[in-house]
């Protein structure tokens, strides 16, 4: 939290907004994880911008997106992963941003969306000879929930809780450490659970599994129906989906399709951004959505038409302009005053 405090004074949150652009050709861009949907998404935007419209963005990975959404409403980059959850944080001046208060209520009204897109699933890993089975069997046991910072961390602990009603600190001991680092000390032996959002097929799940098999736990079907569930729901950008089966090799119970809990994300710009950028930005993933699809079966779900799907940030005019374009309306609750 401090790091976000330091973070906001930096880029002028305390002293006011200077939304000074960068060239209109050469942007700056943060994602998450390089192994994630985030950065493969921003890549590709970084492709076919800079083939169709000679537009570069300098696409900086591994960043904590919760800081990179206070950086972009300073206009300190020009475009941003944001998941859906920490702008609507945003909004209200609560969690990452709660010690910002009023002054992150009033950044989030410099952010604009261009569309939104399912970032991944969380994939809740224990090796086969754990002994956990289902969520339950964690009592007692070390979890990795994630990062210090991010909205990771929160998500894993939301889940657990959903499924499970247990506390961390109580019920489980949460461990928070950075993905690099957490991902060696699972390999370890150092978690018994092991929370770590990836994209469907992700190649990093199948190596988990490489020298002894792995487990990912499935989300009941009557989880899905509980009060506890519902209430898990109501932060914007969260959402039930499935694993198929057959996804992973790796994985002992990948007989079966696997339910977990899904995130969404979004690809995010300063309101100040010139329309005709906004526009192409937008023209470079779904002019080229064929080519985007065959990177990876976890980019099918994008498409034009889902776009605004668990969208919560306002469509930049010049994004707006291009579905129009398209036949595609924007609705009414993402048009940009």
């Amino acid at each position: 939290m401090k790091g976000l405090t330091t973070l906001a004074v930096a880029t002028g949150l305390a002293l006011g907004f200077s939304a000074t652009a960068n060239s209109q050709n050469i942007l700056r861009g943060e994602a998450g994880a390089a192994s994630g949907s985030t950065a493969v998404i921003m890549q590709l935007l970084s492709k076919y911008a800079a083939a169709d419209s000679k537009i570069t963005v300098k696409v900086n990975t591994g960043q904590t997106l919760t800081r990179s959404l206070l950086k972009l409403a300073a206009a300190k980059i020009e475009v941003a992963i944001t998941p859906v959850g920490a702008f609507a944080a945003m909004t209200k001046g609560r969690g990452p941003y709660k010690k910002l208060g009023d002054k992150a209520k009033a950044a989030s009204k410099n952010v604009r969306s261009l569309f939104a897109f399912l970032g991944g699933h969380f994939h809740p890993i224990a090796y086969a000879d754990s002994g956990i089975k289902e969520f339950a069997d964690i009592k007692g046991r070390t979890v990795f929930v994630g990062p210090p910072s991010g909205s990771a961390s929160r998500q894993s602990i939301g889940i657990i809780n959903a499924v499970t009603g247990y506390k961390p600190g109580k019920d489980y001991k949460a461990v928070k450490l950075g993905w690099g680092a957490a991902n060696q000390a699972f390999e370890d032996g150092k978690f018994d659970m092991f929370m770590r959002p990836q994209m469907i097929g992700s190649a990093m799940i199948e190596q988990f599994g490489a020298s002894k098999k792995i487990r990912v736990l499935n989300i009941p079907e009557k989880v899905r129906k509980s009060a506890a569930w519902q209430e898990y729901e109501k932060t914007p950008g969260r959402t039930l989906d499935l694993l198929p089966a057959g996804t992973y090799s790796n994985v002992v119970n990948n007989d079966k399709d696997i339910n977990a809990a899904a995130y969404v994300m979004m690809v995010t710009v300063n309101k100040k951004m010139d329309d005709g950028t906004a526009y192409k930005l937008t023209a470079a993933v779904f002019d080229n959505i064929a080519a985007v699809h065959s990177v990876s079966p976890a980019l099918h779900p994008l498409t034009i038409e889902t776009a605004f799907r668990n969208n919560v940030v306002p469509v930049h005019p010049g994004a707006a302009k291009f579905y129009a374009e398209k036949g595609v309306e924007v609705p009414a609750k993402l048009r940009a005053k």
